[in-house]
Protein backbone atom coordinates (compact mmCIF):
# COMPACT_ATOMS: atom_id res chain seq x y z
CA UNK A 1 0.00 0.00 0.00
CA UNK A 2 1.37 3.23 -1.15
CA UNK A 3 2.48 5.35 2.10
CA UNK A 4 0.60 8.82 2.42
CA UNK A 5 1.79 10.10 5.51
CA UNK A 6 5.03 11.12 6.35
CA UNK A 7 6.90 8.53 8.60
CA UNK A 8 6.64 9.58 12.28
CA UNK A 9 9.81 9.36 14.62
CA UNK A 10 10.17 8.44 18.43
CA UNK A 11 7.80 10.16 20.67
CA UNK A 12 5.22 10.24 17.88
CA UNK A 13 5.81 6.37 17.42
CA UNK A 14 4.98 5.71 20.40
CA UNK A 15 1.68 8.13 20.44
CA UNK A 16 0.56 6.13 18.29
CA UNK A 17 1.39 2.81 20.31
CA UNK A 18 -0.04 3.93 22.90
CA UNK A 19 -3.21 5.30 21.53
CA UNK A 20 -3.95 1.36 20.55
CA UNK A 21 -2.74 -0.24 23.63
CA UNK A 22 -5.00 2.53 25.91
CA UNK A 23 -8.26 1.36 23.11
CA UNK A 24 -7.80 -2.53 24.08
CA UNK A 25 -6.61 -2.14 27.83
CA UNK A 26 -9.49 0.64 28.88
CA UNK A 27 -12.68 -1.65 28.19
CA UNK A 28 -11.00 -4.63 30.07
CA UNK A 29 -10.46 -2.39 33.16
CA UNK A 30 -13.91 -1.19 33.08
CA UNK A 31 -15.97 -2.94 31.40
CA UNK A 32 -18.91 -2.78 30.98
CA UNK A 33 -18.25 1.22 31.09
CA UNK A 34 -16.10 1.55 28.41
CA UNK A 35 -16.50 -1.45 26.19
CA UNK A 36 -17.47 0.79 23.84
CA UNK A 37 -14.09 1.98 22.71
CA UNK A 38 -13.85 -1.83 21.30
CA UNK A 39 -15.52 -0.04 18.56
CA UNK A 40 -12.85 2.28 17.77
CA UNK A 41 -10.04 -0.66 16.85
CA UNK A 42 -10.74 -1.11 13.31
CA UNK A 43 -10.74 2.75 12.88
CA UNK A 44 -7.23 3.36 14.53
CA UNK A 45 -5.90 -0.08 12.80
CA UNK A 46 -7.10 1.24 9.29
CA UNK A 47 -5.67 4.32 9.74
CA UNK A 48 -2.53 3.08 10.75
CA UNK A 49 -2.25 0.91 7.48
CA UNK A 50 -3.76 3.11 5.41
CA UNK A 51 -1.94 6.18 6.60
CA UNK A 52 1.63 5.18 7.11
CA UNK A 53 1.49 1.69 5.26
CA UNK A 54 1.59 -1.80 6.07
CA UNK A 55 5.31 -2.17 7.35
CA UNK A 56 5.05 1.14 9.80
CA UNK A 57 1.31 0.54 10.35
CA UNK A 58 2.00 -3.31 11.27
CA UNK A 59 5.26 -1.76 13.56
CA UNK A 60 2.92 -0.04 15.46
CA UNK A 61 -0.01 -2.68 15.94
CA UNK A 62 2.20 -4.90 17.25
CA UNK A 63 3.87 -3.22 19.64
CA UNK A 64 0.30 -1.96 20.73
CA UNK A 65 -1.05 -5.26 21.15
CA UNK A 66 2.23 -6.45 23.04
CA UNK A 67 2.00 -3.32 25.46
CA UNK A 68 -2.11 -4.21 25.93
CA UNK A 69 -1.07 -7.79 26.46
CA UNK A 70 1.37 -7.49 28.90
CA UNK A 71 -0.68 -4.40 30.88
CA UNK A 72 -3.56 -7.04 31.35
CA UNK A 73 -2.00 -10.09 32.21
CA UNK A 74 -0.45 -7.57 35.22
CA UNK A 75 -4.49 -6.05 35.99
CA UNK A 76 -5.47 -9.86 35.31
CA UNK A 77 -7.83 -8.76 32.58
CA UNK A 78 -6.67 -11.00 29.50
CA UNK A 79 -9.61 -12.08 28.41
CA UNK A 80 -11.34 -8.82 27.77
CA UNK A 81 -8.13 -7.65 25.89
CA UNK A 82 -8.52 -10.95 23.78
CA UNK A 83 -12.11 -9.59 23.46
CA UNK A 84 -10.71 -6.38 21.57
CA UNK A 85 -8.07 -7.93 19.80
CA UNK A 86 -10.98 -9.46 17.78
CA UNK A 87 -11.74 -6.52 16.02
CA UNK A 88 -8.54 -6.24 14.39
CA UNK A 89 -8.64 -7.94 11.60
CA UNK A 90 -11.62 -6.17 10.43
CA UNK A 91 -9.25 -3.13 10.54
CA UNK A 92 -7.02 -5.16 8.28
CA UNK A 93 -9.37 -6.25 5.85
CA UNK A 94 -10.80 -3.00 5.81
CA UNK A 95 -7.50 -1.21 4.98
CA UNK A 96 -6.80 -3.62 2.15
CA UNK A 97 -9.78 -3.07 0.41
CA UNK A 98 -9.25 0.74 0.63
CA UNK A 99 -5.78 0.14 -0.18
CA UNK A 100 -6.82 -1.54 -3.69
CA UNK A 101 -10.21 1.59 -4.07
CA UNK A 102 -12.48 -1.58 -3.74
CA UNK A 103 -16.53 -0.32 -3.15
CA UNK A 104 -17.46 0.44 -0.21
CA UNK A 105 -20.42 -2.03 0.34
CA UNK A 106 -18.22 -4.71 -0.92
CA UNK A 107 -15.43 -3.63 1.64
CA UNK A 108 -18.75 -3.28 4.36
CA UNK A 109 -20.19 -6.76 3.74
CA UNK A 110 -16.09 -8.25 4.00
CA UNK A 111 -15.57 -6.36 7.23
CA UNK A 112 -19.01 -7.18 9.12
CA UNK A 113 -18.05 -11.08 8.30
CA UNK A 114 -14.77 -10.61 9.00
CA UNK A 115 -16.26 -8.80 12.53
CA UNK A 116 -18.73 -11.66 12.64
CA UNK A 117 -16.26 -14.45 12.54
CA UNK A 118 -13.85 -13.45 15.12
CA UNK A 119 -16.60 -13.03 17.74
CA UNK A 120 -17.92 -16.43 16.90
CA UNK A 121 -14.59 -17.71 17.89
CA UNK A 122 -13.91 -15.64 20.79
CA UNK A 123 -17.58 -16.54 21.86
CA UNK A 124 -17.44 -19.99 20.94
CA UNK A 125 -13.91 -20.85 22.56
CA UNK A 126 -15.18 -19.01 25.53
CA UNK A 127 -19.08 -21.40 25.80
CA UNK A 128 -16.67 -24.45 24.86
CA UNK A 129 -14.38 -23.54 28.17
CA UNK A 130 -16.22 -22.02 30.74
CA UNK A 131 -19.63 -24.35 31.34
CA UNK A 132 -20.83 -21.50 33.24
CA UNK A 133 -21.19 -19.28 30.56
CA UNK A 134 -23.51 -20.15 27.69
CA UNK A 135 -26.38 -18.20 25.31
CA UNK A 136 -29.05 -18.88 28.31
CA UNK A 137 -26.64 -17.60 31.31
CA UNK A 138 -26.37 -14.27 29.17
CA UNK A 139 -29.92 -13.65 28.58
CA UNK A 140 -30.69 -14.86 32.22
CA UNK A 141 -28.11 -11.91 33.64
CA UNK A 142 -29.14 -9.16 31.12
CA UNK A 143 -33.28 -10.22 32.66
CA UNK A 144 -31.97 -9.90 36.14
CA UNK A 145 -30.25 -6.16 35.41
CA UNK A 146 -33.88 -5.48 34.17
CA UNK A 147 -35.58 -6.53 37.01
CA UNK A 148 -32.94 -4.75 39.22
CA UNK A 149 -33.22 -1.65 37.36
CA UNK A 150 -37.12 -2.11 37.53
CA UNK A 151 -37.15 -2.07 41.87
CA UNK A 152 -34.46 1.04 41.82
CA UNK A 153 -37.48 2.41 40.02
CA UNK A 154 -39.92 1.44 42.09
CA UNK A 155 -38.49 2.29 45.38
CA UNK A 156 -38.06 5.85 43.89
CA UNK A 157 -41.04 7.75 45.79
CA UNK A 158 -40.25 11.08 43.66
CA UNK A 159 -41.27 9.04 40.32
CA UNK A 160 -45.18 10.00 38.94
CA UNK A 161 -47.57 6.92 39.22
CA UNK A 162 -48.34 7.32 35.31
CA UNK A 163 -44.24 7.46 34.29
CA UNK A 164 -44.15 4.88 36.99
CA UNK A 165 -46.46 2.54 34.87
CA UNK A 166 -44.90 3.53 31.82
CA UNK A 167 -41.64 2.55 32.83
CA UNK A 168 -42.19 -1.50 34.36
CA UNK A 169 -44.40 -2.19 31.10
CA UNK A 170 -41.16 -0.96 29.00
CA UNK A 171 -38.82 -2.65 30.65
CA UNK A 172 -41.01 -5.84 30.71
CA UNK A 173 -41.79 -5.57 26.98
CA UNK A 174 -38.11 -5.19 26.92
CA UNK A 175 -37.29 -8.12 29.23
CA UNK A 176 -39.99 -10.56 27.03
CA UNK A 177 -38.16 -9.25 23.52
CA UNK A 178 -34.48 -9.33 24.40
CA UNK A 179 -34.10 -13.10 24.38
CA UNK A 180 -35.79 -12.95 20.92
CA UNK A 181 -33.28 -10.57 19.07
CA UNK A 182 -30.49 -11.14 20.53
CA UNK A 183 -28.89 -12.26 17.52
CA UNK A 184 -29.88 -9.32 15.72
CA UNK A 185 -28.71 -6.79 18.40
CA UNK A 186 -25.17 -8.94 18.42
CA UNK A 187 -25.33 -8.48 14.60
CA UNK A 188 -26.27 -5.18 14.78
CA UNK A 189 -23.45 -4.29 16.84
CA UNK A 190 -20.79 -5.60 14.02
CA UNK A 191 -22.73 -3.72 11.30
CA UNK A 192 -22.57 -0.66 13.54
CA UNK A 193 -19.12 -0.66 14.28
CA UNK A 194 -17.79 -1.68 10.80
CA UNK A 195 -20.22 1.69 9.48
CA UNK A 196 -18.47 3.80 11.82
CA UNK A 197 -15.04 2.71 10.91
CA UNK A 198 -16.11 3.19 6.87
CA UNK A 199 -17.52 6.19 7.60
CA UNK A 200 -15.09 7.99 10.11
CA UNK A 201 -12.16 6.54 8.26
CA UNK A 202 -13.18 8.09 5.03
CA UNK A 203 -13.29 11.42 6.15
CA UNK A 204 -10.12 11.09 8.73
CA UNK A 205 -8.70 9.76 6.09
CA UNK A 206 -8.99 12.45 3.24
CA UNK A 207 -8.28 15.24 6.67
CA UNK A 208 -4.99 13.54 7.79
CA UNK A 209 -4.26 11.70 4.49
CA UNK A 210 -4.93 14.10 1.72
CA UNK A 211 -6.67 11.14 0.01
CA UNK A 212 -9.52 9.05 1.00
CA UNK A 213 -10.67 5.55 -0.46
CA UNK A 214 -14.30 6.12 -1.14
CA UNK A 215 -16.25 9.24 -2.06
CA UNK A 216 -18.19 11.17 0.76
CA UNK A 217 -20.97 9.32 2.72
CA UNK A 218 -23.83 11.83 1.54
CA UNK A 219 -23.01 9.58 -1.77
CA UNK A 220 -23.16 6.53 -0.81
CA UNK A 221 -25.93 4.20 -1.69
CA UNK A 222 -27.06 0.82 -1.33
CA UNK A 223 -27.30 -2.00 -4.01
CA UNK A 224 -30.99 -2.19 -5.55
CA UNK A 225 -30.44 -5.44 -5.11
CA UNK A 226 -30.64 -5.53 -1.23
CA UNK A 227 -34.68 -4.78 -1.21
CA UNK A 228 -35.29 -8.38 -2.13
CA UNK A 229 -33.54 -9.12 1.12
CA UNK A 230 -35.85 -7.32 3.22
CA UNK A 231 -38.78 -8.71 1.89
CA UNK A 232 -37.66 -12.19 2.43
CA UNK A 233 -36.81 -11.03 5.62
CA UNK A 234 -40.38 -9.67 5.97
CA UNK A 235 -42.41 -12.88 4.55
CA UNK A 236 -40.18 -15.19 6.61
CA UNK A 237 -41.60 -12.52 9.84
CA UNK A 238 -45.37 -12.72 8.65
CA UNK A 239 -44.79 -17.31 8.39
CA UNK A 240 -46.56 -18.63 12.06
CA UNK A 241 -43.77 -21.05 13.01
CA UNK A 242 -41.50 -20.17 15.84
CA UNK A 243 -38.21 -20.55 14.76
CA UNK A 244 -38.99 -19.20 10.96
CA UNK A 245 -40.60 -16.76 12.45
CA UNK A 246 -37.89 -15.86 14.71
CA UNK A 247 -35.19 -16.10 12.01
CA UNK A 248 -37.24 -13.63 9.90
CA UNK A 249 -37.49 -10.93 12.84
CA UNK A 250 -33.91 -10.70 13.51
CA UNK A 251 -33.01 -11.10 9.77
CA UNK A 252 -35.12 -7.86 9.34
CA UNK A 253 -33.66 -5.56 11.75
CA UNK A 254 -30.67 -6.68 9.89
CA UNK A 255 -31.15 -5.49 6.73
CA UNK A 256 -33.13 -2.28 8.21
CA UNK A 257 -30.02 -0.99 9.85
CA UNK A 258 -28.58 -0.69 6.37
CA UNK A 259 -31.14 1.65 4.83
CA UNK A 260 -31.19 3.48 8.20
CA UNK A 261 -27.75 4.39 7.39
CA UNK A 262 -28.80 5.15 3.85
CA UNK A 263 -31.66 7.46 5.07
CA UNK A 264 -28.87 9.37 7.61
CA UNK A 265 -26.56 9.30 4.11
CA UNK A 266 -29.92 11.41 2.12
CA UNK A 267 -30.03 13.76 5.31
CA UNK A 268 -26.73 14.57 5.57
CA UNK A 269 -27.04 15.42 1.46
CA UNK A 270 -29.68 17.92 1.83
CA UNK A 271 -27.86 19.40 5.16
CA UNK A 272 -24.77 20.12 2.44
CA UNK A 273 -27.22 21.28 -0.37
CA UNK A 274 -28.87 23.62 2.26
CA UNK A 275 -25.87 24.82 3.96
CA UNK A 276 -27.11 23.70 7.20
CA UNK A 277 -24.69 25.30 10.37
CA UNK A 278 -23.25 22.50 11.96
CA UNK A 279 -25.09 23.61 15.30
CA UNK A 280 -28.05 22.87 13.64
CA UNK A 281 -27.45 19.41 12.06
CA UNK A 282 -25.93 18.17 15.50
CA UNK A 283 -29.29 18.10 17.30
CA UNK A 284 -31.40 16.56 14.64
CA UNK A 285 -29.52 14.11 13.97
CA UNK A 286 -29.48 13.04 17.49
CA UNK A 287 -33.09 13.39 17.07
CA UNK A 288 -33.09 11.74 13.95
CA UNK A 289 -31.41 8.43 15.49
CA UNK A 290 -32.09 8.40 18.74
CA UNK A 291 -36.14 8.55 18.72
CA UNK A 292 -38.05 5.37 17.23
CA UNK A 293 -40.35 7.80 14.70
CA UNK A 294 -37.11 9.30 13.65
CA UNK A 295 -35.44 6.11 13.23
CA UNK A 296 -38.63 5.08 11.16
CA UNK A 297 -38.84 7.53 9.18
CA UNK A 298 -34.80 7.45 8.10
CA UNK A 299 -35.73 3.90 7.44
CA UNK A 300 -38.83 4.71 5.30
CA UNK A 301 -36.61 7.52 3.41
CA UNK A 302 -33.86 5.13 2.80
CA UNK A 303 -35.38 2.38 0.75
CA UNK A 304 -37.76 4.81 -1.04
CA UNK A 305 -34.65 6.32 -2.23
CA UNK A 306 -34.45 2.70 -4.26
CA UNK A 307 -37.08 4.34 -6.71
CA UNK A 308 -36.98 7.97 -5.91
CA UNK A 309 -33.38 8.41 -6.07
CA UNK A 310 -33.91 11.44 -4.25
CA UNK A 311 -30.74 13.02 -4.73
CA UNK A 312 -30.45 12.22 -8.11
CA UNK A 313 -27.50 10.09 -8.28
CA UNK A 314 -28.43 8.13 -11.32
CA UNK A 315 -27.83 11.48 -13.20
Amino acid sequence: MEQVLRKPEGMRVFQYVFLLSSILILPGVQWPLLSWLNGFVPLVVFLLLYGFGWKLGNRIILQGVILACLVGLFLRSLPLILLSLTALPPGYVIADAAGRSEEQMITGMKGILCLGICWLVFWGGLIATDNAFSYSSLVHSVQEGVDASLNVYRQNNSIPVEKLLLIDQFLNQAKAIFPVILPAIAGNIIIVTIWLTMVLGNRLALRFCNKSPWPEYKYWKLPERLIWAAIFSAVLALIPLQPIQLTGINLLLLVGVFYIFQGVAILGYFFDKWNMPIVFRLPLYTIAVIQSSGTFLLLVVGMADIWLDFRRLSK
